[in-house]
Formats: C-alpha cells, structure tokens, sequence
C-alpha cells in the first residue's frame, strides 16, 4: 500500500506541476543536460550482474556510476508500464534534475527498471543515451529470481521490481497461460522477454543513433572483458582507474545467498518447463502505453503493493 501511495502522489505532484507551467522550465535543464553529460544506461534482467557493473564502472574518475541510485526507477515503474506519461515525467521531474546535480561529464546508472518503460519516454525528450545490453543465461537469471520469490506477477515484491506477463513489449503471453505457468516458468518468461526486449531497442538504436555496447556477465570478471565495454562506449581508461579495477575485478556483488537459502529450488524438469513457455509465447504490439487513470492505483493497492 505504501508504494502505490507513493507512486499516486508522485503522479499527482507531476500533473500540478504541468498545471503550474514548469513543464518549459523542465524541458530546457533537460536539454542542458543532454548537452552537457553523456548518459549511459542497461538494458538487462535483474539477477545479472547489474551491481557488479556499476561497481566497476565507479572506478573510472570521469563517470558517476551508480546501480539503482535515489530517485529510483522502481518509484513509478509498476504504474508507468501504463502510462508513458508518467515515466516522461519522472525523468523531467525528479530523475534529469538529479543527474543535472552530478559533478561528472558521465552519468552511468545500471538499473535493470531502466528497460522497463523508461527509454522511450527519455529518447523523445532529447535525449541520446548510451546503452549497455548486459546477458546472462536465460534459465540461470530464472533460477536466481526463483530462489529469491520474485516471481513475476505474483509476489509483491516481483510486482514492485520486475515486469508482469500483461506488460509484456515482446513475447507475449494471454492472461490464460500465464495463469497456468508455475513460478519457475514465469521468471524464464521474464528472463525471453528482456531478452527480446533487447534485441527490440538495439534496432531502435540503430534507427535514432544510439551507441550500443553487448556482454555477457563473465566478461565482468576480468579486466579484459571491462575494457572491451568501454572501448564500444568510447570511455577511456586511466592508470589510476586501472589500479583501482584491479582490486576489485571479479568480485560479485549483490549475491543474496542468504535469502537464497530460504527458499529451495523446486524444477525438476527445466527443459520442458521452458519449451512449454516458448510455446505459450504471442506477438504483441510494440511501443509504450499511454493510457492513464488512477484505477491501476487502486488495483496495486488491492493487492499490497
């Protein structure tokens, strides 16, 4: 209840903010900030070394790194997976005036919420953000998600980090098979949908400009593999941030063993499970929903977000 509470009156103090004529204002800091800092984000699952990037990233004297830094995308997520207007505000009103208060030429956040409703909102405001497709694989983020319950959909904190099957931008899934799913196969769900969510924004970088770099979670454990990132973002490496890598390249963050170890795993039979759910998988209509109302305020709170 206290997370819709605070999404509803996030929107509220965005609409009377539109109301109040600080949309301009908003706009033009906005494109300051465009033209003055280069913006990188990640377009991954969680559960896939997001941490451990941004951690590696942070030792580069030119970038501000951060994982999921205040004001978090996980603020208004749920509620602007419906509502593309929201997340427009949110970066007009909250998430640029906090980047626009960084010291730094790079601004460097891994969050996985960033897929998840926000880079189409910031791509029509302006802004040209460099992006990183961070992999792992599929049933291994799966597993990770299972063992921790966020279960997309279903447990609360799932609904309050993770997509659910009715967000879906990619694969598809009707209400009746999603329902049929057990916990294991919609985390695998959610594993796809990234998945092809980051094949979907790697033609839209293409198609606006975009600069793209591609890896995979074992590239993070090694100096190599973290120069090769930021060769394809153009980011330059120096002696000091190289010694500053070296102590701490290879070092997973972020691990959870120990809620984890609450909750065993339970598949028995992974690959039929996961054959089931690509069989289940529809088209959907690609692109942001711009529907708005509070009854999806109302629903969340229902259900204990």
């Amino acid at each position: 209840m206290r997370n819709t509470l605070r999404a509803a009156s996030c929107d509220l103090s965005f609409q009377l903010a539109r109301l109040a004529g600080r949309r301009p204002a908003a706009l033009a800091q906005a494109r300051n900030v465009f033209a003055k800092k280069q913006l990188v984000f990640c377009v991954t699952n969680g559960r896939s070394g997001s941490k451990t990037l941004a951690t590696l990233f942070d030792c580069l004297e030119q970038v501000q790194a951060g994982h999921e830094p205040a004001p978090s995308f996980h603020l208004v997520m749920r509620w602007a997976q419906h509502n593309a207007m929201l997340a427009e505000s949110f970066w007009l009103f909250k998430k640029l005036p906090a980047i626009a208060a960084s010291n730094k030429p790079i601004y460097l956040e891994t969050s996985h919420l960033f897929a998840k409703g926000f880079l189409e909102p910031l791509v029509e405001l302006g802004g040209r953000p460099k992006l990183i497709f961070l992999s792992r694989d599929p049933r291994a983020t799966a597993t990770s998600m299972l063992r921790l319950k966020d279960i997309p959909g279903r447990t609360r904190r799932a609904l309050k980090w993770y997509l659910a099957p009715a967000d879906a931008l990619c694969a598809g899934l009707t209400p009746e098979k999603a329902a049929a799913m057990s916990d294991y196969q919609l985390c695998y769900w959610h594993a796809l949908e990234i998945k092809a969510r980051q094949q979907h924004y790697a033609l839209l970088a293409g198609e606006v400009g975009l600069t793209t770099a591609s890896a995979d979670i074992s590239d993070l454990n090694s100096i190599e593999g973290f120069e090769a990132i930021c060769e394809a973002l153009g980011i330059s490496i120096g002696t000091g941030d190289r010694q500053r890598l070296c102590q701490i390249v290879g070092i997973k963050q972020n691990r959870r063993e120990a809620e984890k170890s609450i909750f065993p795993l339970t598949v028995q039979y992974p690959d039929a499970e996961e054959a089931q759910v690509r069989s289940f998988i529809v088209p959907c209509p690609a692109g942001p929903k711009r529907s708005a109302g509070f009854g999806r305020y109302l629903s969340t709170a229902r259900r204990g977000l």
